[in-house]
């Protein structure tokens, strides 16, 4: 009976909390756009200003430049402006994406002003200390070191991204080419600051303990003075590859085992069906619950595999895609964990879904919202990567209505129509000496 009542506690608290309280939107004459989102409980705020460029927005031979003045964008005056938060005990960040450069702070409601003076700065100049772009520019090569270079996974996907995808549409690591970051000059950076860096090419999220008559006034005192810029259009229309693309990588660094990745290709999106797309994000929770029909075959494939994955991760590339990761617990094992997937991918599309899946990860996701919900820098980062990926303001407000609503045929229909075609990648990663037929 407790239980029953707690749950019944929790669905009344998710219906309320499901919905953010946006108690503002709206845009100054140059462009930009404010979103204010009230939370009352800590007289704090989160600042964030993303801009709607990112790796995709890079010319040849200048991979990582977004990255680049990411990181740039730190010193100078805004390294004491970080140095500021850090003495007050808040907190800044920022991160770049293929469409996305966002920064953020976390502070106290009465340094929320010193907040919009540092960040209208940061959007209309950019200052490079030579001293500074030399010590970034190693520590970026680290960062790629750690993430790509040293890493087998990181390299097998770069790999596969610069085969699916062309330079303008996600073939490249945002970090960029080592041998590009190396030859990276101040002035590259200074001169994708000055096309992309825009009021019409940003928009601002507060969330917090507001007063939208105050973000008004200092909005329009620090940002409406910003001139707007013509922004070039970037073509990313989806079209499908022509052919399979096929990727191998040998490592020593992975022992005796071996990975096999499928990619398939979604042919809907947030943009075109956002239900669809949700329904599709359904399937990729529901595949990877402990429980599902594809792990638990896995625990019967006599230790021939080690783990199987699935990922759907919208709108972060040119087009949606759909991966398949198989590890297995060896290589001499390879053959028969591919035929193991096609055994799989029959039964799934037959009945590899359930309905009590289903529920399970409806229920999973509304406690999430509980958790995400009571926290500012969470709403915000939902907020920023669904508003890069296509989503608008509306499909966010209704997102976990729409994915409460879903059926068990609609999560089926999607899954059918991106696994029913053959894949458009396979790519492997191998033992160093290993030689396959």
């Amino acid at each position: 009976m407790k239980n029953v009542i707690f749950l019944l506690l929790f669905i009344f608290s998710f219906e309320l909390h499901a919905k953010y309280n946006i108690v503002a939107d709206f845009s100054l004459n140059n462009g930009l756009r404010v979103v204010c989102i009230e939370k009352k409980e800590l007289p704090i705020a989160c600042f964030s200003v993303f801009y709607k460029c990112g790796s995709i927005n890079e010319t040849p031979s200048k991979s990582g430049i977004a990255h680049f003045l990411e990181h740039m964008a730190f010193c100078g005056d805004n390294g004491a402006f970080s140095d500021f938060l850090e003495n007050i005990g808040a907190e800044d960040n920022a991160f770049t994406s293929f469409r996305m450069i966002c920064f953020y702070e976390i502070v106290p409601i009465e340094h929320l002003e010193t907040v919009f003076k540092y960040e209208s700065r940061r959007m209309e100049f950019m200052d490079i200390n030579k001293e500074k772009f030399i010590s970034e520019k190693g520590a970026i090569l680290e960062e790629r070191s750690m993430s790509c270079d040293n890493v087998p996974q990181g390299q097998h996907f770069e790999s596969i991204d610069a085969a699916l995808f062309n330079r303008m549409s996600g073939g490249i690591h945002p970090v960029g080419w080592r041998h590009e970051i190396e030859s990276t000059e101040p002035q590259d950076l200074i001169d994708f600051h000055d096309k992309w860096f825009a009021p019409n090419n940003a928009v601002v999220l507060i969330v917090g303990d507001i007063n939208v008559a105050q973000i008004k006034s200092l909005t329009e005192k620090y940002f409406a003075k910003i001139k707007s810029k013509e922004i070039a259009k970037i073509n990313d229309d989806a079209i499908k590859p022509k052919e399979i693309k096929k990727v191998e990588l040998k490592s020593s660094k992975i022992g005796t085992e071996a990975v096999v990745n499928y990619t398939y290709f979604v042919p809907f999106s947030v943009k075109n069906n956002f239900r669809k797309s949700m329904a599709l994000f359904l399937v990729s929770q529901m595949l990877n619950q402990p429980t599902s029909f594809a792990k638990k075959t896995l625990e019967n494939s006599l230790n021939k595999a080690n783990s199987i994955s699935f990922d759907y991760d919208y709108g972060a590339y040119q087009y949606d895609i759909f991966r398949v990761s198989i590890s297995c617990s060896s290589v001499d094992n390879l053959s028969e964990c591919e035929n193991l997937w096609e055994y799989l991918k029959r039964k799934i599309l037959i009945s590899g879904i359930t309905k009590a899946e289903l529920e399970t990860v409806k229920r999973q996701r509304a406690m999430s919202l509980a958790y995400r919900d009571q926290d500012i820098r969470t709403i915000s980062q939902h907020i920023w990567f669904d508003m890069a990926s296509g989503c608008t303001l509306e499909q966010i407000q209704s997102m976990d209505d729409v994915i409460q609503s879903i059926t068990l045929n609609e999560c089926k229909e999607a899954l059918n129509e991106v696994l029913e075609p053959q894949y458009i990648a396979i790519s492997r990663i191998l033992p160093k000496e290993h030689d396959r037929d």
